[in-house]
């Protein structure tokens, strides 16, 4: 019985859904709160306006199978991986599934998630985990990224929808 509590706590402890540090994201955790997860982004705005590059912002859940799947697959390809992160502001918003609603804040504003994509230009339909909004420092979004993490796991079409081509 210990072997088998020992082994779940390791596979807990194990599976993360989270980009890896090698790539040096700017992590965002929401605070604890029962009413909302507050995702303050104006630190990676700010950070991008100084650098003058695009923002990726990454938004899983812990508990998300395929957030986990896509963290597997940046471990396996941090190298080919690395020349196109290091061109934007990553941003890895942490977070669950099921929760409190999520709220972003941009300064001194907030916005509920559908406000959040309507500033932004995203037209997809709805919020699916992982989801992931490539936008110019002023935070208008450079082209639409596809829902689904398919899109996302294969080295040249991960580095095809960052590039924009």
């Amino acid at each position: 019985m210990r072997f088998i509590l020992l082994s779940l706590f390791l596979v807990v402890q194990v599976a993360h859904a989270e980009i890896p540090d090698f790539f040096q994201p700017m992590v965002v955790t929401p605070p604890f709160s029962f009413s909302e997860r507050l995702i303050d982004l104006t630190p990676a705005f700010e950070k991008a306006k100084q650098l003058n590059k695009p923002i990726l912002i990454y938004l899983g859940a812990n508990d998300c199978p395929p957030c986990k799947r896509y963290t597997a697959f940046l471990e396996r390809h941090e190298e080919e991986m690395k020349p196109a992160f290091a061109k934007l502001v990553l941003v890895d918003i942490r977070t669950w599934l099921k929760g409190p609603k999520l709220i972003f804040q941009l300064h001194d504003r907030t916005y509920s998630v559908a406000e959040f994509k309507a500033l932004v230009g995203d037209t997809n339909k709805g919020l699916f985990y992982p989801t992931w909004w490539l936008l110019n420092p002023e935070g208008k979004q450079m082209h639409q990224l596809p829902q689904g993490s398919s899109n996302f796991t294969s080295v040249s079409n991960h580095i095809r929808l960052l590039e924009g081509s």
